[in-house]
């Protein structure tokens, strides 16, 4: 299995510490820290993600949650209480987190569950609650959640069916009644009190399953704008549309990994030209290349970073950040042996620390959002963001494409196992310019010793081996 990332993780954070340009620029790239706790998610915005550019960072569930037999990640999506007592930290962890990451720069979203509470019969949860399975003590009681009375259990079975998938239960997770005044009063006072702590954004959990107009009136109680976006799980043909939420949330573009995922693997490069066919509109959409959902498929157009086609991965990375379209979300986890599989623990049931005393992250922690292509890719993307469109699209054979971004970048990509020489059209000014993604690009001064010429006519002739990519910035050029 991968591991950790170490090679040349050191410099890079050295380098990005002082990098006042990423500092200054647009911020147009947010950050998934799965599973990370409190402590570990301030510490990572101030050396590497403020630094870096990150618009913001996605948490996980801050709220309190079971405990169940070997303590799976999907521990946190079923609620027990909205103390912020987790085992990512305690509430005064969390709120000096949001303190930390906002002083640098950082903003923090909080994935929200607002659907339904827990599915088992009870226990008690994380912050000493005691519960059962429509009792939560103080919150809410048997009135409070939907009973459907289909199919013997109340669960979902047909996903089509609106009155199923709107008041039946998720895998036996008791179904909030969204609807009632009293069930979104008691969740905009969590959201919040989570504003107050200085939270920017939330993401909506299995928002799908609550109709849109609960969903926008438990949003109207907030006492100030956030940023919001909904997990929607779109099937064309279900009773549910993008557009339902669209007018107070974006949402997130499901079916954007699994195209990257055929495109890159089938080589059919003239997917990538037509991604976003069928999507909201970019302003609307959360892009994505995995998740913490996704990556625990079987789905053959799911790309992971943690398997034998890493190399894909990170090439559909670099797409996704140089392709203008959505709000593209960087996802960082850990490595796991099957699907239930949880973070590593303490015998508190609070996660381990991850990064070590030289900032390192520990095994089973992949921290592929270190990649130094992605920090270079941040940058490229806060860069060209007021070119907000593609030109010069070519491709050759299977295997390669290139476009232009106008005025502000390029980028060539071949993810054919052979080598390819070309020339390309760049539409940049002539100039020696850097590879971005080279080992050798020094992202501090956006500078290399050796790079790429452009002529005159804008064009570049080059070698692309296989699997790899030529990126060019027009602030990135040759310094001896």
């Amino acid at each position: 299995m991968i591991r950790s990332l170490s090679l040349g993780i050191t410099a890079i954070l050295l380098t990005l510490a002082s990098c006042l340009s990423a500092a200054a620029a647009p911020r147009t790239v947010f950050v998934q820290l799965f599973e990370w706790p409190w402590n570990d998610v301030a510490r990572e915005c101030e050396t590497y993600l403020g630094p870096a550019g990150f618009s913001a960072v996605q948490v996980s569930p801050p709220h309190e949650h079971i405990h169940w037999q070997g303590n799976p990640w999907w521990e946190r999506y079923q609620v027990v209480s909205y103390k912020l007592e987790s085992r990512s930290g305690t509430e005064a962890e969390f709120a000096d987190m949001v303190r930390r990451c906002r002083q640098a720069g950082v903003d923090v979203y909080a994935d929200a569950i607002l659907n339904h509470m827990t599915g088992i019969p009870g226990g008690v949860g994380s912050a000493g609650t005691q519960f059962s399975h429509y009792e939560y003590p103080g919150l809410y009681s048997h009135q409070d959640f939907h009973h459907c009375g289909r199919n013997g259990n109340n669960d979902i079975r047909d996903f089509r069916d609106l009155y199923e998938l709107q008041n039946c239960e998720l895998v036996d997770l008791a179904d909030l009644k969204t609807e009632s005044t009293y069930v979104q009063e008691k969740q905009a006072e969590y959201l919040n009190r989570l504003l107050d702590l200085g939270v920017a954004g939330f993401r909506i959990d299995a928002a799908k399953h609550i109709p849109a107009r609960d969903l926008e009136q438990i949003l109207k109680r907030l006492k100030r704008s956030a940023y919001i976006y909904s997990e929607i799980i779109y099937d064309p043909a279900g009773p549910v549309q993008y557009s339902e939420y669209t007018p107070f949330s974006d949402v997130t573009a499901y079916d954007y990994p699994h195209r990257l995922g055929y495109a890159f693997k089938d080589k059919n490069t003239d997917a990538l030209q037509f991604i976003a066919s069928g999507f909201p509109s970019s302003i609307d959409s959360i892009v994505f290349v995995t998740n913490h959902d996704i990556e625990r498929t079987n789905d053959y157009s799911v790309l992971k970073y943690s398997s034998p086609e890493q190399h894909l991965y990170r090439l559909a990375q670099i797409f996704m950040l140089a392709w203008p379209f959505g709000y593209p979300q960087v996802y960082s986890g850990f490595d796991f042996n099957s699907f239930d599989q949880g973070p590593p623990l303490n015998d508190s049931l609070r996660t381990l620390p991850i990064l070590d005393d030289q900032n390192q992250c520990r095994a089973p922690w992949t921290c592929e959002h270190r990649l130094p292509e992605v920090a270079a890719m941040v940058d490229f993307r806060n860069q060209t963001d007021k070119a907000f469109t593609v030109s010069n699209w070519s491709t050759h054979a299977r295997d390669v494409i290139s476009f232009a971004r106008p005025r502000f970048g390029f980028v060539a990509m071949n993810f054919g196992s052979q080598s390819v020489t070309k020339e390309f059209q760049t539409n940049l000014p002539a100039g020696d310019y850097c590879n971005i993604v080279d080992a050798g690009y020094r992202l501090k001064s956006r500078s290399c010793a050796e790079g790429f010429s452009v002529n005159n006519s804008g064009k570049v002739r080059t070698t692309l081996a296989p699997y790899s990519s030529l990126v060019l910035l027009v602030k990135a050029q040759v310094k001896k």
